[in-house]
């Protein structure tokens, strides 16, 4: 194959710019020495015979404190955790929690209260670490029991049945593979999304995909069991008699949605149903300094696996794997049990910083099957309007419960197209969606403000050697110096590396900009599965749509990108699409689309960079697709 060489500047450099740094050097301290004493958690009731596990380990972790142990052990073993509220590990310092192996199984009940799907239950995590100095969580991996309470299932489309003249009782038939008898029969079961996947079981694929709602404790979808393991779902219709939350507006009886739903899907496809969304999530790390956690895998959580969140300030994760248990592995935690391949990992993002101090290393880690993202570095924001002297109402959908700003806080204010109009104050005090300044607000451009808790941000991020294959959606790095070094992309959900800020009036409000970001040695083969015509890296700004804003300044997101020596294999959309950014530098790459078939794919490989400024594009080689001239442009303008 003849490979076409680019020593390219399609964009002129208008002036000369410092080429982007990404992440600086900086460090994470592990616990100090201490002459504290070594406690086990087996002296405390931690049992393989016992199912109230967390509570033991909870009743070890408060000697420690008292006697100031330096250190808690685990032992290796399988250990049921059905209590509540799970493992806290809360203020402690120079202190280390080692699992030596242990294999802790989570199940508790969902709640349901209502809350919208944003709202992250930090206190009810299986694992909380939470305002700890210099302390080090290790070697344990954490799971859920599926054998009592799957968090999803494989499902098989066995028949349709079609009703155009009462479409709401149209439905389509599931069946279990293997034979499986779901533990939940003959009670209906939560079902909240459904997802399309290989029949190999290990990857998905593009299709039809239903969603019924995220919140923890809503039920979702109608369904009704046939058999032990064959199941009626009707795709438009909310389960009757069973909690539905409001705030998960969208999904309402809906019978013309249920009929073009069952037409969607064909006999034979296989699915994976979840039964959950957001949950209790597995580890949750909230508000600590100098932060170790290695060596921890995680098989399967209710929720997110990984969250970080409030003042949390200079930590490290390594060897983070959130993958499920190989049949060797199971065996191993589950003697005499029969092994079947989990569809799932985590029921939400892999990992989820929704606030931070920044100041982070995740080395060699892993995401597979998890659902949504399967990174997001951001930090939160909310919009307002002025509603008084030094007032402020929160008009986002989701309030101050989201935003969540504390009295004390420096607040900056912005105008709708993020531009800085310098203006800061404090935060004097909140009541409930207003917020109260220590000094007058001035009159907003636009219909609203940006309204930055400048306490945060989620920058200086250092992401190496991790390996992102068969996950969920995307990686979102919406933070400043940024490196993406030597990591391995493969069938992600959507876009592998997105690059944004983004707010709507309804839903979120992320990203406080993206500058000074390096991708280095990065691998991306076939990098997207769901939605393949998706780009590989991406910067976008994204406001309300119908809201006359002014365009955001170039370099707010993307300013300062450098994209080097990675190799982009068989992608089926764009390796670039910048709809912002300026200073951007792409070299010394690879893109091979033997394979691609280009009149399915016609933007495979392409780079759109018209949204950016200063695009620098040099020796970037390319192998085209089947039936393309070597020499054919990739630049479609």
């Amino acid at each position: 194959m003849d490979m076409k060489f680019w020593l390219i500047l399609p964009f002129v450099a208008h002036s000369a710019f410092a080429e982007p740094t990404g992440c600086p050097d900086f460090a994470v301290e592990k616990p100090r020495q201490s002459a504290g004493p070594v406690l086990r958690a087996a002296d405390f009731g931690l049992s393989s015979a016992s199912d109230k596990n967390a509570t033991a380990i909870n009743r070890a972790l408060a000697e420690a404190k008292r006697q100031k142990a330096s250190r808690v052990e685990l032992a290796p073993g399988t250990y049921r955790c059905f209590d509540e509220p799970g493992v806290v590990i809360d203020g402690f310092a120079d202190f280390t929690l080692d699992g030596r192996g242990a294999i802790l199984v989570f199940r508790r009940p969902p709640e349901y209260r209502g809350q919208p799907q944003s709202e992250v239950l930090l206190e009810k995590g299986n694992i909380l670490v939470k305002g700890c100095l210099r302390t080090w969580v290790k070697n344990l991996t954490m799971d859920w029991d599926w054998q009592t309470d799957p968090l999803a299932d494989f499902m098989i489309v066995r028949s349709r049945h079609i009703d155009r003249e009462r479409p709401e009782e149209s439905y389509i038939e599931f069946e279990l593979p293997d034979g499986t008898r779901h533990p939940k029969y003959p009670e209906p079961v939560p079902l909240q999304k459904l997802t399309k996947m290989d029949p190999c079981r290990t990857r998905f694929v593009p299709g039809p995909h239903f969603s019924f709602g995220q919140t923890e404790g809503h039920f979702g979808a109608k369904n009704a069991w046939v058999s032990p393991n064959r199941l009626r779902v009707w795709p438009g219709i909310p389960m009757p008699g069973r909690n539905q939350n409001p705030a998960t507006g969208y999904f309402r009886p809906n019978p013309a949605g249920n009929l073009r739903g069952v037409e969607k899907v064909a006999v034979g496809e296989l699915y994976r149903g979840l039964h959950c969304y957001y949950g209790k999530n597995g580890l949750n790390l909230l508000g600590n300094r100098h932060l170790t956690v290695s060596d921890v895998t995680v098989w399967s959580a209710f929720g997110m696996a990984l969250v970080i969140d409030g003042p949390q300030e200079y930590w490290q994760v390594e060897r983070f794997r959130v993958v499920p248990p190989t049949a060797e592995e199971f065996a191993r935690a589950y003697p005499g049990v029969a092994y079947r391949p989990r569809p799932m990992t985590s029921s939400s993002d892999g990992h989820h910083v929704a606030r931070s101090k920044g100041h982070a290393r995740y080395i060699d880690c892993e995401w597979r099957l998890n659902n949504d993202d399967a990174n997001n570095f951001h930090d939160r924001f909310t919009i307002a309007v002025k509603c008084g002297e030094r007032r402020l109402q929160i008009v986002n959908k989701r309030g101050q419960a989201y935003f969540r700003a504390a009295p004390g806080t420096p607040i900056e204010l912005r105008r709708p197209n993020f531009d800085a109009i310098g203006f800061t104050a404090t935060l004097a005090k909140v009541e409930g969606d207003i917020l109260v300044l220590d000094r007058p607000v001035p009159e907003h451009e636009g219909p609203c403000f940006l309204v930055w808790d400048r306490g945060y941000g989620t920058d200086n991020i250092l992401f190496k050697g991790c390996k992102m294959v068969d996950s969920g959606y995307r990686n979102l790095f919406n933070s400043s110096n940024v490196t993406i070094e030597d990591c391995l992309f493969v069938r992600n959900g959507n876009c592998p590396i997105r690059i944004l800020a983004d707010y709507q009036a309804n839903l979120w409000c992320e990203g406080l900009g993206a500058t000074n970001i390096v991708v280095r040695g990065c691998r991306f083969e076939d990098p997207v599965s769901i939605f393949p015509e998706s780009p590989v890296i991406s910067t976008v700004c994204v406001t309300p749509p119908g809201w006359e804003v002014p365009p955001p300044d170039k370099g707010f997101v993307g300013g300062g990108l450098l994209i080097e020596d990675c190799t982009f294999i068989r992608p089926r959309g764009p390796v670039l699409d910048l709809r912002t950014g300026r200073d951007v530098i792409f070299r010394n790459s690879r893109i091979d689309l033997s394979g691609v078939d280009a009149a399915r794919w016609p933007k495979a490989g392409m780079l759109l960079t018209d949204g950016a400024e200063n695009v620098t594009v040099e020796n970037v080689t390319r192998a085209p697709a089947a039936g393309v001239d070597a020499k054919s442009e990739i630049f479609p303008n």
